[in-house]
């Protein structure tokens, strides 16, 4: 029987399971490329300590009181000792005289035979009697003192009504049960300052005043003068102060308050000056005599600034307000037409878009 001597086949289709085998391997190779292409292209998710923290809608407001204290330097002016005289003849009844007691202006120190004497510090010291028609610088002198102890008269040089009715109230306090609005000049005791101290009494209770001497005063705190005054304050009425006193800045920059010399007299900063014998002015603080109740807002609250003047928005309503001081990311801000009782708890943090307003 003859052999079959054909050569085996080489090519042709593959079995079946091949075909099925090779398909799975691609797929899974293609499933792998999918995923690895998909995580390349997917962001991230970023990590919790790196996110960044979203900002509150709205933040609350504090408040606080604003003096706007501020150092100035003053200097002292010191009067030289002195001797205190009473033109009054006669015996002195009364005296409230005794070393390193105080005199005021407007006070009744001494009375003689029974007739209370004034003493009263003005610049121009009074030689005659004075009364109502009388004019003059010593008038004028009168006046200016009559109104720094709070009467209400007017400086003209002239003694008129307003006068008079101040002279009345000070001998009624002084114990004289008629005055009659005169002014005597042996009923005043001359002061060279709104307040003095006394060193040494020369007439006792029960001695007889004459020519000499009443009493010595010492050297004595005359005022105090504002050496460098102050640019870009907040506006309004200021004071100074040391400690617990303060006082009003008269005109041209000058303080001549006795109670606030006197507090200053006795420091511990004015012993100090004396003792530099006044190489270095004497400093005190610079107040608003009326502190602001002003809110506390922070800077990203506020929009459309125009020098002082911006905005904050405050549970959606633009609320003008101004700004008094700004420290230590904080601005300080008064709400305009709005008092502490009605401006807003809260503001909201706000962009700074260029046409805002609230104005």
């Amino acid at each position: 029987m003859a052999r079959d001597r054909r050569p085996a086949r080489t090519g042709g289709a593959r079995p079946a399971g091949a075909r099925t085998g090779a398909l799975a391997l691609a797929a899974v190779v293609l499933l792998a490329g999918g995923v690895t292409a998909g995580m390349a292209l997917a962001p991230q998710a970023e990590p919790q300590s790196v996110r960044s923290a979203t900002p509150p809608a709205a933040v609350p407001v504090s408040r606080q009181a604003f003096d706007d204290s501020r150092r100035v330097k003053v200097t002292p002016v010191v009067a030289e000792e002195g001797t205190l005289s009473v033109a009054d003849q006669g015996k002195v009844t009364r005296s409230v005289c005794a070393p390193g007691a105080v005199i005021e202006s407007g006070s009744s120190p001494v009375t003689v035979d029974d007739r209370p004497v004034l003493a009263l510090a003005t610049s121009i010291p009074l030689w005659r009697d004075l009364a109502p028609t009388a004019k003059g610088d010593d008038v004028k002198a009168l006046q200016v003192e009559l109104a720094r102890l709070g009467h209400t008269v007017r400086v003209d040089g002239t003694y008129g009504d307003a006068t008079k009715v101040a002279v009345t109230k000070l001998f009624k306090a002084a114990g004289v049960p008629k005055p009659t609005g005169d002014l005597p000049v042996a009923s005043v005791l001359w002061l060279p300052a709104p307040s003095v101290t006394i060193e040494a009494c020369e007439v006792p209770v029960g001695g007889a005043t004459s020519a000499e001497a009443f009493a010595t005063t010492a050297g004595t705190l005359v005022s105090l003068g504002l050496a460098d005054p102050l640019t870009n304050v907040t506006p309004g009425d200021r004071v100074v102060r040391l400690g617990e006193a303060s006082a009003q800045v008269g005109e041209g920059g000058v303080v001549t308050d006795p109670a606030f010399l006197e507090a200053v007299r006795g420091s511990v900063e004015f012993a100090g000056w004396q003792r530099a014998e006044g190489a270095e002015p004497l400093p005190l603080e610079y107040v608003l005599a009326s502190p602001l109740d002003v809110s506390v807002v922070p800077p990203g609250a506020l929009f459309a600034l125009d020098g002082p003047a911006g905005c904050v928005r405050a549970d959606g309503t633009a609320h003008p307000v101004t700004v008094v001081a700004s420290s230590l990311g904080q601005t300080l801000v008064t709400f305009d037409g709005l008092d502490a009782a009605t401006a807003p708890t809260e503001v909201e943090l706000t962009s700074q878009d260029v046409g805002q307003s609230c104005r």
